[in-house]
């Protein structure tokens, strides 16, 4: 079951990139993690990372499938025994500047039917705060640039 989200943001595929591409600053934006282990720099394929739940402290596996800068992430994330969900983000450029977003999640597993809703909304929430971060960040830096 693949559903997903749309979001747009002020913020350029680069600026986006820059907070997406960065494992350290994912709980930025998705509020489960408290913390990301495992990495060093940019996301990169084939990465294994280890996510601390801000809740009960439960640790998540993640697996990097798919990075490519300023275009798109793929994340392999093995939720609980029985469920595993692919995240996908893609980010394009908008018309008229910015980027939209596109947030798209698999649900497989045992568990997959009754994890399916919970984990759209959830990925909706990380989506729409990712846009909201991207869009704060890039309207700070084009005022620090015309000052």
């Amino acid at each position: 079951m693949k559903l997903s989200h749309r979001v747009r943001t002020t913020a350029s595929p680069a600026e986006v990139w820059q907070v997406l591409g960065d494992p350290q600053r994912w709980p930025e934006f998705d509020l489960f993690l408290r913390t990301v282990r495992g990495s060093h720099g940019s996301a990169a394929a084939g990465q294994h990372l280890l996510g601390l739940a801000r809740v009960a402290s439960l640790r998540i596996p993640v697996d990097v499938v798919e990075a490519v800068p300023d275009k798109r992430l793929v994340l392999l994330v093995h939720t609980a025994p029985g469920l595993r969900e692919t995240i996908t983000t893609e980010i394009t450029p908008a018309v008229r500047g910015g980027s939209d977003l596109v947030v798209s999640v698999v649900v497989e597993g045992l568990w997959a039917r009754a994890g399916a809703l919970p984990l759209w909304l959830a990925c909706g929430l990380q989506a729409r705060l990712l846009a909201a971060r991207t869009d704060r960040s890039a309207r700070k830096l084009r005022r620090e640039r015309s000052a």
